[in-house]
């Protein structure tokens, strides 16, 4: 018999870690299904980041000369020769300015089209789609009502989007948590992650991060258009934490404001205790499923004292810190039964999944 083949659609770059991770949960999960010995190709913007996971990659993303021949090939074949067609989580299905569908068109659109019109099983993993402004909301519509099943990571997106087989599911990186347990240290400053957003470091942050005074910084993210170090350094940090030290293997757990969602669920993992500055509809998702849906706020739109007397809270008090624990760990059941959901959807010849949970 055969090993079964499956592609995997709309990768970004593992420089960005939060893109790196909801392609090594995506790839984990295919292989919970599928068994280790099942063949899996990539489609990614950045080929060569992904060269880890020793993977037959295609490269999306088009130079000044085209798309890539190879490319070109697979969009035509309608991804013939597949069993399963996967999109990778995240946020890229977005049409909110001229700039940003123009991306998405180039892009994402002739992998989304490909799949809508391909004969293999096609399942996109959890997702934040849209806004979908200049008449791109119908023809969005109707290629996410010819896949088999769309995961959609936050109900604004559900109520948008909700056509033939979407529905709600929690974002990848918490189907896969399981947040350490760290001893804390009240000797240690909170910590600031930001990234620029509508042309700048949102004000709010910056009022928030003269407030709390002295901090550390982290940078989720240094490739092409999202690189996060200049945003950070703007906030004059005390030092820049490195990954090792924050999410890989922290001694100590932290009190962390941050503004990428994935920073943000990395750094909870890692056992830090997080305040999200949302900048799209993913990171209230996200946080509403972990139970945690007051520690997160409108990165353009939020009160700095707020923010603030939260981290001081979670600084000082034993028992706030306890409280978050308790949350996360109450929200843990409905949260497995969201990734059996999108499990069973992964399988060949998946039934129906039970989708109430979510």
């Amino acid at each position: 018999m055969s090993a079964t083949r499956v592609l995997l659609l709309h990768g970004y770059s593992s420089v960005n870690r939060g893109d790196g991770l909801l392609v090594d949960e995506s790839l984990q999960m295919i292989r919970e299904v599928h068994g280790q010995d099942v063949v899996i190709d990539l489609v990614t913007s950045y080929p060569e980041s992904f060269q880890y996971t020793g993977l037959k990659s295609y490269c999306s993303k088009p130079s000044m000369r085209g798309y890539d021949l190879d490319y070109l090939r697979l969009i035509l074949s309608k991804f013939r020769g597949y069993d399963l067609v996967v999109g990778v989580g995240g946020g890229y299905l977005r049409f909110g300015t001229p700039l940003e569908s123009i991306k998405t068109l180039l892009v994402m659109g002739p992998q989304l089209i490909a799949a809508a019109a391909s004969p293999s099983r096609t399942v996109y993993l959890p997702q934040s789609i849209g806004p979908a402004r200049f008449g791109f909301g119908r023809p969005l519509r109707f290629l996410l009502s010819k896949l088999n099943r769309v995961w959609v990571r936050d109900n604004r997106s559900l109520e948008q989007f909700g056509v033939g087989e979407v529905a709600r599911a929690s974002d990848l990186a918490l189907l896969a948590m399981q947040r350490r347990s760290l001893p804390y240290d009240n000797r240690l400053t909170p910590v600031i992650s930001v990234r620029e957003h509508r042309g700048g470091v949102p004000q709010g942050a910056v009022v928030l991060a003269s407030r709390i005074g002295e901090f550390d910084g982290y940078v989720q993210s240094a490739v092409a258009g999202n690189d996060d170090e200049s945003a950070v350094h703007s906030l004059k940090p005390s030092k820049i934490c490195t990954f090792k030290e924050f999410i890989d293997s922290p001694k100590s757990a932290r009190v962390v404001v941050a503004v990428r969602l994935h920073a943000a669920l990395m750094a909870i993992q890692a056992g830090h205790y997080v305040v999200h500055l949302a900048y799209e509809r993913k990171g209230f998702g996200a946080f509403e499923d972990l139970g945690l849906g007051d520690f997160v706020f409108n990165v353009h739109d939020f009160s700095p004292s707020d923010v603030e007397d939260l981290v001081t809270q979670l600084l000082a008090d034993p028992s706030a810190r306890e409280a978050y624990d308790a949350r996360i760990f109450a929200a843990s059941e409905s949260i497995g039964q969201s990734r059996g959901n999108v499990l069973k959807s992964l399988s060949k010849n998946s039934a129906r999944p039970n989708v109430e949970a979510h």
